[in-house]
């Protein structure tokens, strides 16, 4: 994937030994038609080591990889500033722009991605998060240049701000950044939430939710009282054939008023 536009370029496979490589190459090419991707029309053929680290590491200058390993150079050009790291603080940054800036991504036409695009994209987050806490927790072991708690706050609050993603996943961010992300005022709600696609509306306050949740939880098809909000046995969506963010939330949105109406009193 190109770092600064996000477009899918050459994808790498790996494999436990290349024996394992060559069979899956191998088979590829038995079929004897056109490999495809959807629509897209690939071309399959044998790597590296080398080759994959060297698209990992695009911008760093006077490297090359030898056998997995990096391989130094000098410079003689005048204007070669030689070789400084492996990853710019701009790449470092280009990995939450996404998610920071809205625009990058149309997370308002929630007609037009999935639910399952959406987790692939927190799933993603979440990674960026846990391998960044892992480097951070290793600072005093190992030497990473660039690698600072301002890029994890960076991070925290893009991944906290997607509007897309719901309140447990937001959740799960927060835990997985502490304690620097323990500093995030959420609701321990969130941990809880019931809902994939509704959230809780900006400025009502933790009561007024609470509410609703002992209102939910008084239903007579909750299973159990353990959870603020209680549990219900329900249809999945694929089962009821939904896909997308605003099919999902409409659904829940309609589930919600059939069970507030089931529960409140007619003159309300």
């Amino acid at each position: 994937m190109d770092r600064p536009t996000g477009k899918t370029m050459d994808c790498f496979v790996e494999f436990f030994s290349q024996g394992d490589a060559q069979a899956a190459l191998k088979k590829c090419h038995v079929r004897g038609c056109q490999l495809r991707l959807g629509e897209r029309v690939v071309s399959v053929h044998m790597s590296s080591q080398d080759e994959l680290l060297k698209e990992l590491f695009p911008r760093a200058k006077n490297c090359t990889w030898e056998h997995g390993r990096p391989r130094i150079t000098e410079s003689t050009e005048p204007y070669n500033t030689g070789f400084k790291t492996f990853v710019t603080n701009e790449e470092l940054l280009q990995l939450v722009t996404w998610a920071d800036k809205p625009h990058r991504f149309p997370w308002f036409c929630v007609e037009r991605y999935t639910i399952k695009t959406r987790n692939e994209m927190f799933r993603t987050t979440l990674n960026l998060v846990n391998l960044l806490m892992n480097q951070l927790n290793r600072a005093n072991e190992v030497y990473t240049p660039n690698i600072s708690e301002t890029l994890l706050v960076d991070l925290l609050y893009a991944g906290l701000n997607v509007p897309a993603f719901s309140e447990q996943q937001r959740w799960a961010l927060r835990q997985a950044g502490s304690p620097v992300g323990a500093k995030v005022r959420m609701s321990p709600l969130a941990e809880v939430w019931p809902f994939e696609v509704l959230g809780r509306k900006a400025g009502i306050d933790e009561d007024v939710v609470q509410k609703y949740a002992q209102i939910l939880q008084s239903h007579p098809a909750n299973t159990s009282r353990e959870t603020p909000f209680g549990v219900w046995t329900a249809f999945s969506n694929e089962a009821l054939g939904l896909e997308t963010l605003g099919q999902i939330g409409a659904h829940e949105m309609e589930m919600l008023h059939s069970m507030l109406r089931d529960v409140l009193p007619e003159s309300l």
